[in-house]
């Protein structure tokens, strides 16, 4: 089974960085996510511990982000949510008797690979924040919106510049 707790959680975080100050309930965090709001409490209550948001139960309760986006590196959530960024290994058989210790050189060679693999993401991770993936998913956004109303590459390219991260018409 796949691990898909880091990739709900920055998604959590980039859904409360786009809303600054409002209270988000487990619900519409589901719904955004496309996961339970069950699962979504339970990323929250890791997120909350590390001091990442605020989460507030009752009528009027919700979660926020606490502190700057722009701050939070990729590789905290990772960290938080135990992501293995590298790849999965298999083990071996328990058996005492077995006489080829090649297989566990290779396994031990491939668990190696894999930990300088994870070391890797998690070095790239560290240079990507929050506020990054919540500017690059608005531009993809405004980009989708825009051939959603027929134009063409070209007539974007021609059409729109960047500033500050969202499409602006020249």
């Amino acid at each position: 089974m796949i691990n898909t707790r880091f990739s709900v959680a920055l998604h959590i975080m980039v859904e409360l960085a786009r809303n600054p100050g409002a209270n988000l309930t487990s619900a519409i965090l589901a719904t955004r996510v496309n996961t339970h709001a069950v699962a979504v409490r339970r990323i929250v209550r890791v997120l909350k511990e590390a001091g990442l948001v605020r989460s507030i139960q009752g009528p009027n309760g919700g979660v926020c982000l606490l502190g700057d986006a722009d701050t939070i590196p990729l590789s905290q959530i990772a960290e938080l949510t135990g992501e293995n960024m590298g790849f999965a290994t298999h083990r071996m058989a328990a058996d005492e008797d077995r006489s080829n210790t090649f297989s566990d050189a290779v396994l031990s060679t491939i668990e190696s690979e894999q930990r300088k693999a994870h070391l890797a993401a998690m070095s790239h991770l560290d240079g990507i924040t929050v506020k990054n993936i919540l500017d690059a998913s608005v531009l993809r956004s405004e980009l989708n919106d825009l051939v959603a109303q027929g134009l063409s590459d070209q007539q974007i390219r021609w059409q729109y510049h960047i500033v500050s991260g969202h499409l602006v018409k020249k």
